[in-house]
């Protein structure tokens, strides 16, 4: 190919004639890929098609589920508060734990378990064993091989994370602004702002797909599920570490273990549904 390119630019010819044909030249290999084949548009594009119609349909219906999951906020905070402190007495941990609602300082945001969770601030030793821990811990994520680098990168950004932490806890220790109940309540408030997000989040990326409309409702109805049973788990979870590993384990908890588990549980049913939609579609289209 290159010799080609060569000959026919090699030919005197006026400039304008060689600049037109050089791009024409260069603008057919553009779609070709580097063993010749030519690139074929991706089907999520050819593939895709919105009439106004169903986009008049996916607002309507985001908007109903919003409003519906928004009147049910009450029922929902006494739910996970009910949960959350079943478990608290379960664990044994020590704190206090009445069963009364903390409200929230905004109005769609869910009322919060008013517990008091007794956790102490890490000691001399123990600042000095997890220091120790976050240098190994560093070391020990380069010895993967190529194929672990994504876990190379995450197991680094948790050391990074619990070490600005330990940091942190050695020159001011006394000046840690959270409280495990702001640590739990937070965590339950961002839960819920991910289940109001759901719907318009599934508008762009499922629903303008051509699925059926028990397909675009059960997928959100599932990522319901998913994130109504995870929060209060999850962050019964969150109080035992506290309890046992102190203010110092809050960050990581916060920043790679709490709203984030909920976000990969969304992707995982997102990608589940728009995998299971394709080979429908699939199938479909194959020839009789």
């Amino acid at each position: 190919m290159s010799k080609l390119l060569r000959r026919l630019l090699g030919r005197p010819a006026p400039p304008d004639f060689r600049h037109s044909l050089q791009h024409s030249v260069l603008g057919e290999l553009q779609h070709h890929g580097h063993r010749g084949g030519r690139i074929a548009m991706h089907r999520s594009i050819w593939g895709l098609q919105l009439p106004r119609q169903r986009l008049f349909k996916g607002l309507l219906l985001a908007t109903l589920l919003t409003a519906v999951l928004a009147s049910q906020i009450d029922a929902a905070g006494q739910l996970w508060g009910r949960q959350l402190l079943w478990w608290l007495e379960r664990l044994e941990l020590s704190g206090r734990f009445p069963a009364a609602l903390h409200p929230a300082d905004l109005p769609f945001l869910i009322a919060t378990p008013a517990l008091e969770l007794f956790v102490d601030l890490p000691s001399p030793r123990t600042l000095a064993f997890n220091a120790i821990g976050v240098v190994a811990l560093w070391w020990a994520a380069g010895l993967l091989p190529d194929a672990g680098r994504p876990a190379m990168y995450l197991l680094r950004l948790a050391a990074l994370i619990h070490g600005a932490a330990v940091l942190f806890f050695v020159l001011w220790p006394a000046s840690f602004p959270h409280t495990a109940r702001e640590h739990v309540g937070n965590g339950l408030q961002q839960v819920w702002v991910l289940m109001l997000l759901t719907p318009w989040i599934h508008l762009p990326t499922f629903w303008f797909f051509e699925v059926s409309w028990w397909a675009r409702l059960g997928v959100t109805l599932l990522t319901w599920a998913w994130l109504l049973l995870l929060a209060p788990l999850l962050y019964a979870l969150h109080a035992l570490v506290l309890h046992h590993a102190g203010l110092l384990a809050m960050p990581l908890l916060h920043l790679l273990f709490g709203v984030m588990v909920a976000i990969i549980g969304f992707v995982a049913i997102y990608g589940w549904a728009i995998s299971l939609a394709n080979a429908r579609t699939l199938r479909r289209l194959e020839p009789r």
